[in-house]
């Protein structure tokens, strides 16, 4: 039941996080759709095999990400732990938006 828990609570927390990451203009948002991920074989629909693998990568990518959430290692993600994950992540965004900022610019002093 205590995994159920952490699980829902990682799930929340990941989705909250995601959502945050992709409120604005969609600039930063991943490539293609979840449709698109999900249908391995190109075919324009999503078979009940290629959801369960869809489900499967999301969940590992869940675990993996509660993992990293999980500084100490105790099986348990803290408001702090949740919250200096959240701060790095900002960082990160951050840094790539000014990256691809300055591709841009240097891109468009070339053009000219």
């Amino acid at each position: 039941m205590s995994r159920m828990i952490i699980f829902l609570f990682t799930a929340l927390l990941s989705v909250s996080i995601l959502a945050d990451h992709h409120k604005g203009n969609g600039k930063d948002r991943p490539k293609g759709d979840l449709f698109k991920q999900a249908d391995t074989d190109k075919d324009g629909r999503v078979s009940y095999d290629e959801h369960e693998k869809m489900i499967a990568r999301m969940a590992e990518k869940g675990r993996e990400h509660f993992n990293r959430m999980d500084a100490d290692s105790d099986g348990f993600v803290t408001k702090d732990e949740a919250k200096a994950m959240r701060g790095k992540m900002k960082k990160r965004h951050k840094m790539q938006r000014k990256k691809r900022k300055m591709l841009m610019e240097e891109k468009s002093d070339s053009d000219e």
